[in-house]
């Protein structure tokens, strides 16, 4: 069977669930035009958000929509029409971060925003580019092949996974900056671990300490899983793709970048819809996804993305998203099972991971698979990343699951 509406409605409508959640309320679920069917059967169910999420139903049919459109004309008018959502889900994008339609550009992936950033920001011998040392390789081995182009260099460091405080986390990012300093640039949840940095806390610490430098935040496992407001973080650009916790259209991404940086950062690639002179640039951060020709069925979906994240609200997802990991982790700590993702309420996120040595590794997920139908990964160990599809009876099975397979883990 499917996870259906009333599945969804009837796992978060009891008082434990509904008292759980901010700004998840009966409203605002139906408000929403059948966007809480997703497509998967309940003996093959995703608890994968950090690599890939499942688009709810709906955006699954707007996107064929787009393309049977596209298919049956490829007049200009037709391909006007659905071009045109593209600026509509730009502006709704803006909003649900709080920040402007100028300031976002609409790329393929993290990755291609990342890179967008790595390569054009403007640096040149000596100067120096400060990593968290567990960033993505796109956002870590991207900048040592760019440093070692330019002469720069490359310095790392680490944040114990027992760190206590926020202030400890925020001390460490500064104390690796140093007077050669231009960039600064971290994940803000870490696929490896689950570790939350505290985002707004640590860029505004950095600011503090070196006004000059370039504050890019990864937020590939943020986009879609966190309320976040970018107006109200200091930091200079921000990456995400929509095919993980934004469930939104694949091979659509986004790249935030604060408006007095626009200018100063080189695109990669320059193509349609630049003009015909290096003057005639796209305006503000389009400027980033003007690559040529796209899936513009798949652009046009996400503005269907948007509305079906407006409907729940962003802080009505991270609630439900939240609950279910929280579920996960008290179940699995009843097991006495070492975890590698931190339990410290100020960095715990939807990543959960649990270790296992490196020879059961590759092997455990599809054990758990077998046993439970829920997937899951060998990122880090053993990761879990629910969100809000996820029902109690899901995390209850991948428990179970881990339960009879205990003897495999550390």
């Amino acid at each position: 069977m499917t996870i259906a509406r009333r599945e969804f409605l009837k796992a978060v409508g009891g008082a434990s669930v509904a008292g759980s959640l901010v700004g998840y309320g009966a409203p605002a679920l139906a408000a929403a035009p059948k966007p809480l069917d997703f497509g998967f059967t309940d003996d093959n169910v995703p608890m994968n958000a950090a690599n890939l999420c499942p688009m709810p139903s709906s955006i699954t049919t707007a996107h064929a929509r787009y393309a049977q459109a596209l298919d049956l004309s490829l007049s200009s008018e037709s391909r006007h029409s659905v071009e045109a959502l593209k600026e509509e889900a730009r502006s709704r994008l803006a909003a649900l971060l709080g920040t402007s339609a100028d300031e976002l550009g609409i790329v393929r992936n993290t990755s291609e925003a990342n890179n967008t950033i790595v390569q054009g920001v403007p640096l040149q011998a000596g100067d120096e580019i400060v990593l968290w040392d567990q960033n993505h390789p796109s956002n870590s081995v991207a900048w040592d092949v760019q440093a070692s182009r330019l002469g720069a260099t490359v310095r790392r460091f680490s944040v114990p996974t027992d760190t206590g405080s926020i202030d400890e986390v925020v001390d460490l990012f500064v104390a690796a900056v140093g007077d050669r300093t231009k960039v600064v640039s971290f994940t803000h949840i870490s696929n490896i671990s689950g570790f939350k940095i505290p985002a707004a806390e640590v860029c505004a610490a950095l600011r503090k300490r070196k006004s000059d430098i370039h504050i890019h935040v990864d937020g590939a496992q943020t986009w879609g899983a966190v309320d976040i407001n970018l107006g109200a973080i200091e930091a200079d650009s921000f990456s995400g793709s929509a095919h993980k916790w934004f469930m939104g259209p694949r091979e659509v991404g986004l790249l935030y970048v604060r408006e007095d940086h626009v200018e100063s950062i080189w695109p990669n690639i320059v193509s349609i819809p630049w003009g015909q002179t290096e003057d005639d640039a796209p305006a503000g951060a389009r400027k980033f996804d003007a690559l040529g020709q796209r899936d513009d069925a798949a652009i046009a979906a996400l503005a269907d993305a948007a509305g079906f994240h407006e409907a729940i609200t962003p802080a009505g997802i991270e609630g439900r998203s939240t609950m279910i990991a929280d579920r996960l982790r008290a179940g699995l700590n009843d097991l006495d099972v070492k975890f590698v993702s931190s339990l410290n309420p100020a960095f715990k996120s939807s990543v959960v991971i649990l270790s296992v040595p490196r020879e059961n590794a590759r092997g455990l997920p599809g054990k758990i698979y077998q046993d439970s139908g829920i997937i899951t990964a060998a990122t880090g160990g053993l990761r879990m990343s629910p969100h809000v599809y996820n029902t109690e009876d899901h995390v209850d099975r991948v428990v179970a699951a881990v339960k009879k397979s205990r003897a495999l883990l550390a």
